[in-house]
């Protein structure tokens, strides 16, 4: 029994022992650094990214052939993509004029706009062959087709998909703002 007492004694010393070597054993900091390797070479650039925005060119106006003096609209075709159901997930469609002075001004604004006495507005249209956004603009004093074939003011539609319009805070009415955030 006095045998196996002094092995245990013997046991937890060591333990003790061995523990407080650990404890006091060298930390990173105390130790030197080694020397980094070779960086690699860098890899090529990749590309601008829009987040998956769709934007048109920038168009001129050209009523469509059955606008009036006092109401105009104009069908910007948009290719391969259900407006209807670009909206219903949540993806937002804005459309911007620019008018354009060149070396005085360059203003670009957000739909709905009244210029003077006219309205400008759009909508979303879609029938089995045709999705696209449609231009409006009334006037109760004529002078709609003043508007068109003019590269003083033309017009743009932005898709912007839901899960982008979500993840940031847009300003969709600031077209700089949005157009810096957006890449367009």
């Amino acid at each position: 029994m006095k045998t196996t007492t002094l092995n245990y004694l013997k046991t937890g010393l060591y333990a003790i022992m061995s523990l407080s070597v650990l404890l006091t054993s060298c930390s990173p900091e105390d130790g030197k650094d080694g020397i980094d390797g070779i960086d690699g070479a860098p890899g090529p650039a990749g590309q601008d990214g829009n987040a998956n925005v769709i934007a048109s060119d920038w168009q001129t106006i050209q009523w469509d052939e059955g606008s009036l003096p006092t109401f105009g609209t104009m069908l910007i075709d948009v290719k391969d993509i259900d407006l209807e159901e670009f909206i219903a997930t949540g993806g937002v469609v804005m459309v911007y004029l620019r008018f354009r002075q060149e070396g005085v001004f360059d203003e670009i604004v957000p739909l709905p706009f009244t210029d003077a006495e006219t309205y400008f507005y759009f909508s979303i249209f879609s029938n089995e062959s045709v999705s696209g956004v449609l231009l409006r603009a009334t006037n109760p004093n004529g002078g709609i087709y003043d508007y068109q074939n003019t590269e003083t003011l033309t017009v743009r539609y932005v898709l912007v998909p839901a899960n982008v319009s979500e993840a940031n805070e847009l300003n969709l009415n600031n077209y700089k703002e949005a157009s810096k955030i957006l890449g367009l």
